[in-house]
């Protein structure tokens, strides 16, 4: 099954990367906007309302601010801050992730 993508940033070698992965890619504000069901958000903690559009979605292990609270975790969406990774770096953390939450089911 075809895997949604909500993407934050403009990263052309990262959105060609990730079609050729076979992902669907979404822009994250138009899937938000769209409440779109995606199976992951990737954010990057550049932009200024990273955090309050999106009610602090980073996961501790993703993210260097550690100064939120924790949230309740979905097990249906992955939230993955990308923020100064390289695509193949993003590419083996969103996998990981991905077969991580297949096991939660």
């Amino acid at each position: 099954m075809t895997k949604t993508i909500a993407l934050q940033s403009n990263d052309q070698t990262l959105l060609n990367r990730l079609h050729e992965q076979g992902y669907k890619v979404m822009d994250m504000y138009e899937a938000h906007h769209q409440r779109a069901i995606v199976d992951a958000y990737l954010y990057t903690t550049h932009h200024p309302d990273a955090f309050t559009t999106y009610n602090s979605v980073a996961d501790s292990e993703d993210s260097i601010l550690d100064d939120t609270p924790p949230i309740n975790k979905s097990a249906n969406t992955i939230m993955l801050n990308i923020t100064n990774l390289e695509p193949e770096q993003i590419l083996l953390t969103l996998e990981r992730r991905l077969e991580e939450r297949e096991w939660v089911f």
